[in-house]
């Protein structure tokens, strides 16, 4: 947090000294569809499976600050807070022990995500000189809260339990995406964002694991998908 904040501090300070650059700022949405990964996908049945046993549902909100050159490249330091749901996950937790023989149900996973990092966009603008290609790479930590739910056949009746897991991550992702701009008023502008994006997280530990259980981790949980974001921006104009 300290790094972007200085990088953030860095970029208004050029912008505010040097000439020919301005300062942009910039809030946005971003919903996104990414790719569970083989460690959280739960086995599904039939031969076709569902989307929301390959995929899951993530979106965040993000800050970013940065500046404008003359020839209209453009440099952003970056913030946001993201939150996923994986609805009918696979438990990363297995019984160990031979007597009781508890079988492992859908999980439901929920994460709370921070990252940081930069975004860079050439100068050069594609389809029809209005839209530009940009790229971003952020470093991302949070944690991972799971109810894993188990069972188990006592006598002809099934008997159910539920394990709450917290897990730290940490990892990288990055993204590329196109800016289009959709309406303008003075220095304000709003855009809409497609954005295709790679990367993982790494569970580094984990608590809530009972006795009678292993994790079976570090498990690690893609962030390859799609996304399309909104965004409000803010364009100072040139410095002179």
């Amino acid at each position: 947090m300290i790094s972007f904040l200085t990088f953030a501090l860095l970029l208004a300070g050029a912008a505010g000294d040097g000439a020919g650059l301005s300062f942009q700022a910039q809030l946005g949405y971003e919903p996104a569809l990414l790719a569970t990964g083989d460690d959280y996908a739960y086995t599904f049945d039939g031969i076709v499976p569902r989307l929301g046993e390959v995929c899951y549902f993530s979106h965040s909100l993000s800050g970013k600050i940065g500046i404008v050159t003359e020839n209209d490249w453009q440099m952003r330091a970056i913030g946001s807070i993201a939150q996923s749901v994986i609805p009918n996950g696979q438990a990363n937790i297995r019984d160990t022990s031979s007597l009781s023989q508890w079988g492992s149900r859908e999980t439901r996973w929920d994460s709370r995500e921070f990252t940081v990092g930069a975004e860079l966009e050439p100068g050069r603008k594609y389809f029809r000189k209005r839209r530009n290609l940009y790229l971003g790479l952020e470093f991302t930590w949070g944690k991972l809260f799971g109810d894993a739910r188990f069972y188990r056949s006592v006598g002809g009746d099934a008997e159910w339990r539920t394990e709450h897991l917290t897990s730290t991550m940490l990892g990288l992702k990055g993204h590329i995406g196109i800016n289009i701009p959709l309406i303008s008023l003075g220095d304000f502008s709003l855009g809409l964002n497609p954005e295709l994006k790679g990367g993982a997280v790494k569970e580094q530990s984990i608590t809530g694991v009972p006795s009678d259980f292993v994790w079976e981790g570090p498990s690690t949980l893609y962030k390859w998908g799609i996304a399309l974001g909104v965004n409000l921006n803010y364009d100072g104009g040139l410095q002179k």
